[in-house]
């Protein structure tokens, strides 16, 4: 599987693009807001209205993570929760899919040290390349735990296997591949017992919590609140 290197002139436009974007995302605070004062609001609506928040507050954290990270997702920088991170990519990719969609997770949290922003998108690509694989009638089953000494996360589908889907699903792969390795993990891609994808991503235990990861934490903006554009 090959990584390409990122050209030194695309970050800055990246940030540039991320930067005017944040008055867009601010805007879709402030309608949802206003639509949820709204008298008379059905909790059908109102729930909808939660979704697109989340949704909402995820792309601001994106957003602030390309803005303020030199190196985006550096190693070392601060730990996240690897169960509590596939639940939240769970949750969002099962509001545009219909299958099937079971996790298994050993008691406790799985803490990693990647940050929690990269190690969402980590999670998201590969849950969102499982789903599209095994299709709205599908299944896909995400196991997380402790391995060895290692944060361990499968994700296993009931599609038609690797090299039977159509071009283009694996490009999630690559990038996930690369912020593994530069984490000292790896990412494992292979058939699962049902014939499906199974592709297992290994990443080093975090050390001990510090108030540190907190104020790194904050600093990149992964606080699942609304904030205002500049």
């Amino acid at each position: 599987m090959q990584v390409t290197s990122v050209t030194s002139g695309f970050v800055p436009s990246l940030q540039e693009i991320c930067h005017d974007m944040r008055q867009p995302v601010a805007s879709v605070f402030a309608l949802a807001a206003a639509v949820l004062a709204e008298p008379g609001l059905s909790q059908a609506a109102c729930t909808r209205m939660d979704e697109i928040i989340k949704q909402a507050e995820w792309l601001a954290d994106l957003i602030q993570h390309a803005l303020h990270t030199t190196v985006p997702g550096a190693p070392g920088s601060c730990r996240s929760d690897l169960l509590s991170v596939a639940n939240e990519a769970v949750a969002a990719e099962c509001v545009t899919w219909v299958g099937e969609v079971k996790l298994v997770a050993s008691a406790g949290p799985v803490y990693t040290a990647v940050h929690p922003v990269l190690l969402r998108r980590m999670v998201a690509n590969l849950l969102s390349n499982a789903m599209r694989a095994a299709g709205p009638s599908g299944r896909v089953t995400l196991q997380v735990g402790q391995e060895e000494g290692s944060a361990r996360l499968c994700v296993e589908d009931t599609g038609p296997g690797f090299g039977k889907i159509q071009k283009g699903l694996g490009l999630g792969l690559a990038a996930v591949l690369r912020d593994a390795i530069r984490h000292g993990g790896r990412l494992e891609c292979g058939n699962g017992t049902g014939g499906g994808a199974r592709v297992s991503l290994t990443l080093p235990i975090a050390s001990t919590h510090s108030p540190a990861d907190d104020a790194y934490a904050e600093f990149c903006g992964y606080s699942g609140h609304a904030w205002a554009a500049e």
